[in-house]
């Protein structure tokens, strides 16, 4: 993109260091919408920052880390999937670099790994990193280890390696599911291709670059670093539990280094005179595959403003990143606990635009629409898929009888408070899966949703949008997340 033309109108805040630098109304209003988020949210501790693609307008950090210090603009928060965007660029960084393409298979660089599909022999000879960045490959969410359910210590390899036992929901490029699996897969692929650890690369491509000096996804050095906060899970005892999804949910930073990482995008790759990343290679980020999602990047319009951003929430965490290009306009929170960030801060970004008078760029709008004239111009040709089945066996049997029940999801690993065994123990808070027969098919229910079973396998189903649900072993799975029966149907 082109340079954005400068903010006219710069009105300044109260940083971390709590000095008043301005009385105007609006900065007042601002500062007490960011205490009411907090409040009405319940959130321990956050850090703000409104900025533009050289300078902070505002930045203000509230509350207290979950082992009492005050926040600052130095507290560590892990940031979920915006981590994807990370990954994503450093991708586009092994590109430059000629280690990477884009469209080749990744069993190009993966040539021993393999994932169970019904669809191809080695899916892998499909799937490009493309698709793995857009969650276009049909890759489910969650691997058998290391995943949202299980707390269990596993590395990076025994996550990457565990991918093989999953299955895929719908053929490479012809359809979309969010998808960790394939960030990670991605990140282990700019391992391989590297010869160091995502980590190295992350610090020698793009921390060490841009001097984000304590952003990390290694655990160690998180646990190092007394100035953290943990995420606010009230069910468990343990403050602290490692992250294995290195490409997908690892990072950790602070609220300094996220300004700079935003800058650097809002800048076009630039940073300090220099050219870090091609702008063309940003502009393949902000290219949309489907459902308003590029690489590692969802690109969207709002009252008639292109946005770009990425969010995340888990591990009681949550955090968003996003700016307005057209108005050189970008914001960042981070959360020690699971909220909805994303509408707070496109709520600050619009009412700084409406108040300060700040004019769009049109060259920059240009740019936008070009990028995505062909999603915009006919939306259904990239989000309207057909569904395609491993197996149209419906027709229920006598022997799936013994598959009918009450399921629930178990929880491995985590260090439950009494009070949470307790109310488990009664069948309370359970995320429950329910196996029932109707109308002559096996139908499975599961978040307020139904879906006929198809039988692929003896003992291994597929629901409608091509989740396994299996139960050929001695614990059934589903979503690669084992069940516990507790009640016959």
């Amino acid at each position: 993109m082109r340079p954005i033309c400068t903010i006219l109108l710069v009105l300044l805040f109260a940083g971390c260091n709590g000095q008043q630098t301005t009385t105007q109304s609006f900065t007042d209003r601002q500062k007490s919408e960011l205490a009411d988020f907090r409040n009405q949210n319940n959130v321990r501790g956050l850090a703000f920052a409104l900025f533009t693609n050289d300078s902070t307008i505002w930045e203000q950090c509230l509350g207290k880390s979950s082992y009492g210090f005050p926040v600052n603009d130095s507290t560590l928060f892990n940031i979920q999937s915006v981590s994807k965007n990370f990954t994503a660029l450093a991708v586009m960084l092994a590109i430059q670099d000629s280690l990477l393409d884009l469209y080749k298979p990744i069993s190009a660089y993966l040539p021993d790994f393999r994932i169970n599909s019904c669809y191809n022999d080695n899916p892998l000879e499909k799937i490009t990193l493309s698709m793995l960045l857009s969650h276009t490959a049909g890759l489910t969410h969650e691997a058998p280890l290391g995943n949202n359910y299980d707390f269990t210590d596993c590395s990076f390899d025994q996550h990457i390696k565990s991918i093989s036992d999953t299955w895929q929901k719908f053929p490479a490029g012809e359809g979309y599911s969010y998808s960790n699996l394939g960030v990670d897969l991605a990140a282990y692929i700019v391992e391989k291709t590297s010869g160091k650890t995502f980590d190295s690369y992350l610090h020698e491509k793009i921390f060490g670059p841009l001097g984000m000096k304590y952003t990390t996804i290694d655990d160690n050095r998180v646990v190092d670093n007394l100035n953290r906060t943990e995420g606010e899970i009230r069910a468990t005892r343990t403050e602290h539990h490692k992250i294995p999804l290195m490409g997908s949910g690892a990072v950790y930073t602070n609220l300094t280094d996220f300004i700079r990482y935003a800058q650097l995008q809002m800048n076009h790759g630039k940073h300090s005179g220099g050219q870090l990343i091609a702008p063309e290679l940003l502009n393949e980020m902000y290219t949309i595959r489907s459902r308003n999602y590029g690489l590692g990047t969802y690109i969207d319009k709002e009252n008639d403003i292109w946005y770009i951003n990425h969010n995340g929430g888990g591990f009681g965490y949550s955090a968003t990143l996003v700016f307005f290009p057209e108005y050189n306009l970008g914001a960042v929170v981070m959360c020690n606990k699971p909220v909805n960030t994303f509408r707070f801060t496109i709520g600050i970004l619009n009412e700084y635009i409406k108040n300060t008078g700040v004019a769009k760029d049109t060259l920059v709008t240009k740019e936008m629409n070009d990028l995505n004239a062909k999603y915009y111009s006919d939306p259904d040709l990239y989000n309207s898929f057909k569904p395609v089945h491993c197996s149209n066996d419906t027709l229920f049997r006598d022997e799936w009888n013994r598959y009918t029940g009450k399921y629930s999801m178990k929880f491995k690993n985590y260090d439950f408070r009494w009070y949470v065994r307790l109310l488990f123990s009664l069948g309370f808070f359970r995320e429950n899966v329910y196996i029932i027969k109707a109308n002559q098919t096996l139908v499975l229910e599961y978040n307020k949703a139904n879906s006929i079973l198809r039988e692929y396998k003896p003992g291994l189903f597929f629901t409608n949008g091509g989740e396994a649900i299996d139960f050929r072993g001695p614990v059934p799975v589903f979503k690669n997340i084992e069940l516990e029966k507790v009640r016959k149907h």
